[in-house]
């Protein structure tokens, strides 16, 4: 029988964390991933290093956001539909616009096959063996497959008792993670090392902690199941995360994201509520999507011609916002509603009637 649907409010605070995380990826590639992979002709004279965080944020809010989606709505095939449509066609306009500019240096640097740009149309080029056509959408495919890891989790049922759950994945792991590691280390590259490279990739190990993280904090907003079962399965995840990393991520901070996400999902941020952040979450996909291989281009062309690299990276920084403004406001917007018109409003009514009638 499926579950009733149960009614929300929408945290704004959360969509302002979005935003966050939003405005701290455009400034890491705009400053720190150029400088490095292309470099400015002179100094930028400033840089902000810390994009990791930005990632971090997004995958704990999407274990929060997605579990309260998901859970909410009781049918894991209007889920799935939902997100595709949110995802999927302004994805493929924003690989259609990258084939359009890949020829424009610097990005000729870095040849792309047709076989590459066919991958990246499934959303999920590393499955197959590619590199996405621009590296920010390495994420978008985990989004993707952490999508399906939560239906088959929730359709198999193992949702029912979620600390154990994502317990379960996180061990794995802490598992595989280190030892796949050190078999790459040793050289090795035998078949064990490939289907543990298989397993790490099509389960997320090296991410699940974070998405079971933002599950967990979903399970304390809604009370479900005890606090400090919770909290025990949130500083599990946490400290698996920090044990497979590297030491890529300071432990102070994934607390203080926490921490964060934590005080937003119940309200206490007012800071978070002005509307520049809910404005800037509602453009930040095509933000996102848009404005790391225009971005560079940009600043390339304006450095260049001997614009001050500041300048140029401001301009980009403008164009980008610009664009993104435009493609939400008059692509993505009415195209959204106009597919959840077509093919999802109808699935949901009949689930409701379904269920007030069950």
């Amino acid at each position: 029988m499926p579950a009733p649907a149960v009614p929300h409010r929408r945290i704004v605070e959360l969509d302002a964390l979005r935003a966050m995380a939003a405005i701290n990826l455009v400034l890491f590639h705009f400053t720190h991933v150029y400088a490095v992979k292309f470099g400015y002709s002179s100094p930028l004279g400033f840089e902000w290093p810390y994009g990791a965080y930005g990632v971090e944020l997004f995958f704990i809010l999407s274990g929060f956001v997605n579990a309260m989606s998901l859970l909410r709505r009781g049918q894991p095939t209007n889920f799935l539909l939902a997100r595709f449509i949110r995802i999927a066609p302004i994805f493929w306009i924003a690989i259609g616009v990258n084939a359009c500019i890949a020829g424009m240096a610097p990005l000729s640097e870095f040849p792309v096959s047709g076989s590459q740009w066919l991958a990246n149309l499934t959303l999920m080029p590393k499955i197959f063996g590619f590199d996405c056509v621009d590296p920010v959408m390495w994420t978008l495919q985990i989004e993707m497959l952490f999508y399906g890891i939560l239906t088959v989790l929730y359709v198999s049922g193992a949702l029912k008792r979620p600390v154990l759950t994502w317990a379960a994945m996180v061990t794995a792991s802490l598992l595989v993670c280190p030892l796949h590691d050190s078999w790459i280390a040793a050289g090795e590259s035998g078949m064990h090392v490939q289907f543990a490279g298989i397993v790490r990739r099509i389960m997320l190990l090296d991410f699940i902690p974070l998405f079971g993280i933002g599950f967990l904090l979903y399970m304390i907003k809604i009370g479900k199941g005890p606090m400090w079962r919770n909290l025990c399965g949130i500083l599990l995840a946490a400290a698996v995360f920090h044990s497979i990393d590297h030491g890529k991520h300071n432990p102070l901070a994934t607390a203080l994201i926490i921490g964060l996400v934590t005080l937003s999902a119940y309200g206490k941020i007012p800071l978070l509520r002005f509307r520049i952040f809910v404005w800037i979450s509602a453009i930040s996909y095509p933000l996102y999507l848009f404005h790391n291989n225009l971005g560079t281009v940009l600043i390339h062309r304006f450095d260049q011609a001997g614009v001050a690299p500041v300048v140029a990276m401001c301009i980009a920084l403008v164009f980008s916002i610009a664009l993104a403004i435009l493609v939400t406001t008059r692509i993505e917007q009415p195209l959204t509603r106009y597919l959840r018109n077509r093919f999802l409003e109808g699935r949901i009514a009949a689930a409701k009637r379904a269920s007030a009638n069950s």
